[in-house]
């Protein structure tokens, strides 16, 4: 039983950075394939927006009011969400940023640098 609580935390960890990545690389270079580091870092800045959330919003403190919030099923549901769309958010935008980048790096005026 515990094992598979550990297995719905990883994958509503894991699994919300593998569609940011999948929108990163199809915003970022027209593909579809999918990076794993880069659903890891989205992953990363993710899980630390969240926490911050939860440092405002919801007053969460100590690791042991946060495990607490983690133990209710209505929050794991939000956390899925919410976290799958702010990956999204932060791959289209990070996608974005990045083609951009290229672009500019490709100009005439940037060639001789």
């Amino acid at each position: 039983m515990i094992a598979l609580q550990l297995f719905q935390f990883f994958l509503a960890l894991i699994v919300p950075g593998l569609l940011g990545a999948l929108f990163f690389s199809i915003f970022a270079r027209l593909t579809t394939e999918i990076d794993w580091r880069v659903a890891l870092i989205l992953d990363l800045f993710t899980f630390t927006t969240m926490i911050t959330g939860l440092y405002y919003l919801k007053d969460v403190l100590t690791i042991d009011d946060l495990l607490h919030e983690f133990t209710c099923l209505s929050f794991t549901r939000k956390y899925i969400l919410l976290s799958t769309a702010i990956n999204i958010f932060y791959g289209i935008i990070s996608g974005i940023i990045r083609r951009i980048f290229f672009w500019i790096r490709r100009r005439p005026f940037f060639s001789n640098l």
